[in-house]
Formats: structure tokens, sequence, C-alpha cells
């Protein structure tokens, strides 16, 4: 059977393809090289589809989709009214069907219009072992509500807009702290990184013990912090440590709120786009170890939800994604050999920065070791070349990749094969992946990805060290390279020193 999920929010557009087989998705951001990439016209992406998989979309058995209905031109936006987006706030559906007209729209001759918050909560389901006891999504507002728990696909609490938003608090907040950004969704992680500049204010941080979690709006206004320095100017000149203090305050009551609903065995689901924050993440992980996030957590992954959702409509057997997460649909170059890694390391260790384009491109917004740009952690200036390469604010962290088994010699704390936890570095040896607190967001590297396993082991026998810094393959403000002209381009217009494209090099 051949389902069809196509993802249209205001930014980041997805689609995921179930050929009968196997999975395949595209963040369409990589192929337009287009930050955020969103259609101006829903109708638009028909032609996407098409041209993407070479797909008869009249073939196709069933489609799902979801999209913002403000986006529909006025004479359709009754096609989905108040009741239908009730029935869905209120969990009373988890897709509806679209209208006829809808339908002829879009250009299909059927299709169902899904549940924001429960194609998070199902966009797990790759890295599932078991059933998850719990599912829970926070993010900035989908279905009405700015986070939703599910306990086996029932609807069991959710949270009320009036009451804030973590979301829209967090980007609030790097509003307020001057924070440049090319779209409002880039804020959160920027945020993250600008907190630990601040120092808690053990003060401050029990002052808030006076809102709950269902105050998320308080606890994010910034009026309180003036109020508690009792001069709005001090107050001011303090932003840095009131940040510090809410975000920490932020994570502490959102653990309490997950004990709320889970013990610590229970093998919890969490998805949305709070769900990228790796500090949080951390404090989660050390109360329940069995926590399942997927690299794709925000809004790029609701068609990955929606689609399993069809599956499940549908009663198909499981979805089969074996390539995860290097299972971008952009274009593939052919395993580098074993000459190209030994020079490629060798590069490496005389402190070169070499961008790596491999295989396909990674699902979610890290880079993996299929599109990155790696260096020596343990150049003392390497941070800041990294910064001028990227064209980055200096105040944000890179995050590593170590061979899996020497973790626990370097590192203490959790992590993944997806970069979404922060550890602490056991000590000040590695410059150029060491935060301000010391901290830094890791990516395990075992068998799954076998050349950027051999490259590490390569750069380990050289050099002594089994760490390379690993930041993404693009430019700030612009997508992660999905052709190799892309990443031959990039070499081009920026200061890296050696890009290396398959088993082809280029270099300066």
């Amino acid at each position: 059977m051949k389902l069809l999920s196509v993802s249209m929010p205001g930014h980041d557009v997805n689609m995921s393809f179930h050929d009968g087989r196997v999975v395949r998705y595209l963040k369409l951001e990589r192929r337009k090289q287009e930050k955020r990439f969103h259609f101006h016209a829903l109708l638009d992406w028909k032609r996407e589809a098409e041209s993407i998989w070479d797909l008869d979309i009249d073939a196709i058995d069933d489609i799902v989709f979801s999209f913002d209905p403000g986006a529909l031109p006025a004479a359709l936006k009754g096609e989905l009214g108040p009741q239908v987006l009730n029935r869905l706030a209120r969990d009373a559906s988890k897709a509806e069907r679209l209208s006829p007209r809808l339908c002829a729209y879009l250009g299909v001759r059927q299709g169902w219009f899904a549940s924001h918050h429960y194609s998070h909560a199902l966009s797990t389901w790759m890295l599932e072992t078991q059933t998850p006891a719990l599912q829970i999504v926070i993010d900035g507002l989908g279905d009405g509500r700015p986070w939703s728990v599910y306990k086996a696909g029932r609807l069991i609490a959710a949270g009320d807009i009036r009451n804030g938003s973590i979301g829209w608090g967090i980007r609030e907040a790097g509003k307020l702290l001057d924070i440049t950004y090319g779209h409002y969704n880039d804020i959160a992680g920027k945020v993250m990184g600008l907190q630990a500049y601040g120092r808690l204010d053990q003060g401050y941080f029990d002052y808030l013990d006076r809102f709950t979690f269902l105050q998320i709006k308080e606890l994010w206004s910034v009026s309180h912090w003036y109020a508690y320095k009792g001069d709005a100017l001090v107050g001011k000149l303090s932003h840095l440590d009131w940040i510090a203090t809410v975000h920490a305050k932020m994570g502490a009551m959102l653990v309490d709120f997950f004990k709320q609903f889970a013990d610590a065995g229970d093998t919890i689901s969490y998805s949305g786009g709070v769900a990228q924050n790796v500090v949080w993440n951390s404090m989660f992980r050390q109360v329940f170890p069995k926590l399942v996030i997927a690299p794709h957590a925000s809004d790029e992954g609701l068609s990955l939800g929606a689609l399993e959702w069809l599956r499940q409509e549908h009663g198909q057997a499981p979805l089969s994604m074996p390539a995860f997460p290097w299972a971008q649909s952009d274009c593939a170059v052919a395993a580098p050999t074993d000459a190209t890694i030994q020079r490629a390391a060798k590069l490496l260790a005389e402190g070169k920065i070499v961008g790596w384009y491999q295989g396909f491109g990674e699902i979610g917004p890290r880079a993996l070791g299929n599109r990155s740009i790696l260096m020596d952690p343990r150049l003392q200036q390497g941070k800041e070349r990294i910064n001028t390469v990227k064209h980055r604010e200096q105040y944000r962290p890179f995050g590593a990749s170590v061979l899996k088994e020497h973790f626990s010699d370097y590192f203490d704390g959790f992590a993944d094969d997806f970069m979404l936890y922060t550890c602490q570095l056991r000590s000040g040896t590695f410059p150029a992946i060491t935060h301000v607190d010391g901290s830094c967001r890791v990516q395990l590297v075992g068998d799954g990805n076998p050349a950027y396993r051999q490259l590490l082991a390569a750069f380990h026998t050289l050099t002594g060290c089994p760490i390379l810094l690993n930041t993404s393959l693009n430019l700030a403000g612009k997508p992660i390279a999905a052709f190799p002209e892309q990443a031959i381009e990039l070499f081009y217009d920026s200061k890296i020193d050696v890009m290396v494209v398959g088993d082809a090099f280029y270099q300066r």
C-alpha cells in the first residue's frame, strides 16, 4: 500500500512517502536551500512531491496533510471550520477527512487533515522497541494547545494557551535579549546556549515557586524579575542572570511535570520543538532512563508521525526506515575509500577544517557525520576559527562526535546517537567544544555509520584523541547542503580548508 504524508506548517515543510516497503523522507528547505522553507500556496505541494519521488499522486492509496488552516484561500477557510478543529483539539478525532472542495484544491481524490500534536506523539516510531507508556508533546502551539499528554492513544491532559507556552516564552525571552534571528524558530536554540553565560540567582529561583506549570506565562514574564530586583534598570542590566535562572527553573518544573504522569521505569516518547532543548533533556534522562526522543522532534518530524497514523488507520505492517537517521531524500554519493578516510584524518590531525559530505543526509537539524564540518577539538583557537567559517555568534557552543567506547573516558552524563543531550567534559583540554559552563552536546558514534566511524578511528590512531568537533555543513542562515554542488559552493564561499565529497577532495 502506498501512503503519503505532507506537512506544510508556515515553516519547515516536510514529506514522507511509504512505497509499500520503506519510508522515504525529505525536509524541503535542503532541496530549496531556503531556511525554514514553506509553500506560498498550499497547492504547490503536489508538484514538489511528484518531482522528488517521481510519484503519480493518483496512484497513492491515501494521503494525510497537516497545515495551518489560515493558509487556505478565503473561499475555502470554512471547509476546516471551528467544529472540525475543535474535534481535533478535544481529541474527539486524530484526523479529519478533507471535504471534496479541499481535495479538489489540493489535487487529490481523497485525503485527511491530521492532528498536529498527535502527529508529534507518533513521530518516534522508528526508535521504539516497545509501546511507550506515555507520549508527551511540548511546543509553541499545536491543535490550539501548548502541550499534550497521551496514554494508550488517548489525550489525558493538555495545556491552555491562555496560560502561556514554553515555546513562546523562550522565544520572547530571546527577543528581550536582542538575539538576532532569521526566523523566530531559530531563537530557542540560541537562548539555550546564551543562558549558560548568566548566573543562577537562588533567591529568584525560590521566588518562582509561587508559579505552577499551569502559569508558564508568569514564569517567563521579566516583570517579576524587575520587581524582585526592586528596580527595572537594575533588572535590565542583569538579563543574563534572569534567563539563566528562569531556564533552570523551567527545567526543574518540567521534571516535576513528567513525574505527575510517569514512573521512573516508564518508556516515554517525548516530542515537539521543546524536546530539542538538550539541557532539559539531560535533566529528564537522569530521572527517566527510558526516555525516547527523535532527532526530528520539532515540526520537521510531523510528516513521519502522521504517516504512522495513516499506517495504523489502514492496519498495515509496521513502517520501516532501515537507514535512519541518514535517510533524507537528497543526493547521496558513493562511500569513501579507505585511502580517502586516511587522508581526511591526516588533514584533521594537521589542524585543518574539513567539510564532510557522504551518503544521504541526516534527518533532523544536527549533523551526524554525513553533512558535517569537522575539526580537531583540542585546538586553542578552534572555536573562533569555526565561527569565522560559519558566521555564527561567538556565544554559541559546538557539538562533538566521540567513538562510543571512549565516551566515559572524557565525559560525564548521558549521550545518544543524535546529539540530543548535554554532558560535562572531564578536562579542559578540548577548548573548541567546551561551552562556558563546561558542557558539550555529544554524539555517540557506533557502527551505524561505518565511514564516519572509520574516520574517527583513523583520527584517534593518529592523535590519541577519539573526538571530533562536529557542526552542520552549512553557513549561518542557510540550510544544510543537500547536493554535492552545494557542498562545493560552500567550500569556495567560506574558509573551510578542505571539502571531501565522496572520494573527491577540494583543497586550498
